[in-house]
């Protein structure tokens, strides 16, 4: 086989692999909320990414995807746009100082490597651990009365 034709049917089949991939990503996302750092990022891992390129793809791939959630969501009047507010007055400040650290502190990318994996595998069980004991935790909340407004939440 030509070295030509060989890597063409290589693209191909990456081509191809990365359409089923954002479209099962998508397609979770949709459903659940959940995907774009559980499922997109370890999926770029799988392909052999790096990790910073492997997040940073995740990141603007989810920004997009997560528009069309956030537009239908809102439509439907399910977003608890005051806790939103509150939660990004933490996260926007903490995610800033992140980069502003790494970049500060590691020469490029392949330098902080090694965390940003380790980091991204502790959240991720962290995440599953949450699913797994959702029920335990919404009951407990109920019962601390953290959430007045989740009553009845099963």
């Amino acid at each position: 086989m030509e070295t030509a034709v060989f890597f063409s049917i290589l693209n191909d089949y990456y081509f191809l692999a990365y359409v089923l991939a954002g479209a099962s990503v998508g397609f979770a996302i949709g459903v659940t909320g959940v995907g774009g750092g559980s499922l997109m990022t370890p999926m770029l891992l799988m392909f052999g990414f790096p990790p910073a390129t492997a997040i940073g793809t995740d990141l603007l791939y989810a920004a997009i995807t997560k528009s069309n959630g956030i537009y239908h969501y809102h439509k439907q009047k399910v977003v608890n746009w005051k806790v939103m507010g509150i939660m990004l007055g933490g996260s926007l400040p903490a995610s800033l100082m992140t980069v502003f650290l790494l970049h500060r502190y590691f020469p490029d990318a392949s330098a902080y490597q090694d965390l940003l994996t380790t980091s991204l595998g502790f959240m991720l069980m962290l995440t599953a651990l949450v699913l797994v004991f959702r029920n335990r935790i919404l009951k407990h909340a109920m019962n601390v009365h953290l959430h007045p407004e989740q009553k009845g939440v099963q």
